[in-house]
Parts: structure tokens; sequence; C-alpha cells
């Protein structure tokens, strides 16, 4: 067959879903977070991903379609945030170092998605009410709550730090788990970015806080509470990726 047929023919299926879409022909449709340029790096993130990392998962992240919502993570290389962004249909400006977010090559890119800079310090307040901005304006806040990288590919989780549940109980929105294996083994990101893997992200449902009312507990016992919640969501997603792997 042709290639330029081919070619078409591929263009065609990526098109359908969205000419079947009731929003195609909608008069003022909502407006996607992921289009114009950040659609197009998009796609080349997801490429990479699936192509130099072979990257499965269980599915898109479970994030709602619109509105504010807390990702959580575990930490395992210098690519996680793009494995997560290729897997989710919401734009995730991630927390960030200062000194990786004012390098030249990369602050326009974070500037654009969001990101939001940190001081290594561990007492950076105006990066947490920059966070509950971001939360408050609909966004999805993505957190990688071990506060650093563990390269163990996925095999160990590191203690988990209080600042995602201090997060989360003070916005009150939903926190979904993910859980990532089989990445690069190594905490450089250059070497993780060239160093081919089988990577995998497993999602879980949004976590169930229900039962913690910060309004009667106290912040302190809510942000504990949230906490060890997140990291026993963590742990079961860790222990069905095993299983499945196994």
């Amino acid at each position: 067959m042709n290639s330029l047929l081919l070619i078409f023919l591929s263009c065609l299926l990526l098109l359908m879903p969205w000419m079947l879409s009731p929003r195609a022909y909608t008069a003022n449709p909502i407006r996607p977070e992921v289009h114009g340029f950040l659609k197009l790096s998009w796609w080349l993130n997801a490429a990479y991903c699936g192509f130099w990392h072979r990257l499965t998962s269980n599915g898109f992240a479970p994030l709602p379609p619109q509105g504010p919502a807390i990702l959580i993570a575990n930490h395992t290389c210098g690519i996680d945030h793009m494995l997560l962004q290729a897997k989710s249909g919401r734009v995730l400006g991630f927390m960030i170092a200062q000194e990786y977010y004012d390098f030249w090559a990369c602050h326009l890119f974070c500037r654009l998605i969001g990101c939001i800079p940190v001081k290594r310090d561990g007492r950076d307040l105006s990066a947490t009410r920059t966070a509950l901005r971001v939360l408050e304006n609909g966004r999805v806040l993505p957190i990688f709550p071990e506060g650093k990288i563990h390269p163990t590919s996925g095999e160990e989780i590191g203690e988990i730090k209080p600042g995602a549940a201090f997060l989360a109980v003070h916005s009150r929105v939903p926190v979904i788990p993910a859980y990532l294996r089989g990445t690069p083994r190594t905490n450089l990101i250059g070497r993780s970015l060239y160093t081919p893997s089988c990577s995998r992200i497993r999602f879980g449902s949004p976590i169930d806080f229900s039962d913690i009312d910060p309004d009667i507990i106290g912040d302190k016992q809510a942000i504990h509470a949230y906490n060890e919640r997140m990291t026993q969501s963590l742990l079961e997603l860790q222990a069905k990726s095993v299983k499945i792997d196994a």
C-alpha cells in the first residue's frame, strides 16, 4: 500500500475520537488544558516514553476532567514527571528544585506548564502558598511525597513526608495515587533520559479520606492520618505491581 495512504489513514484514526466526540461540534467547547504547543509537546513526550522507555500503565490517570486534584507518586528517577505526563490528560506542573527551575534551558517551559520552584532547605513557605493557589485555581498538583529520588526502579518506597498531606488537608481536593516501576536505576537526570527501560505506572482510585474530619480532630492529627492513608495507598499499588510482574 502506498506509504502516503498509510500516513493519511493513521492520521484519520488519530482524529476519529475527536471527530466522533460531541464536543467537536459544540459552538463553544471547553478548551482542554493540553492544547496548542502543549499538545505537540504532549505527543512528543508520549512518543519518547512509549518508544524509549516502553511505558505501559493500567490506563490514564483517573484525574477529574476539570477542577483541582493532587497526584502523588513514588520518585524513582529524573524522568518520572515525563512518564506521568505521558499518561495524564491534564497539565502537570510539578514542584521543582529552584536551581532546575532557574536553569535557562528549562525555565521557559517550566513557566509555561506552571511548575512551582522550591528551595531545598525544606522551609519554603512561599512554595506551599503557591501550591495552594494552584489548587484554588482548579489545576492538578503532582507531588513526589518522598521528597527525593530513590533510584531503586520502584522496588522500595522512601519515607513519605507530610507536605502532600498538609496540602490535601488544607485544600480538601481529590488525591490520586500512582506507582512507578521499572524505570532507569539512576538519580542522574541525563542518564535517566538516555537509558532505555521498561517503565510501568499503576494508578489507583482517589484515596478515601471521608472518615477523617480535620475540623474535629485538628490539623496536626489530620495531616498525620492523611499521610498514613497516602503511604498505605502507595504500598498497596506497589504490592499489586510486584504481583503482576511476578
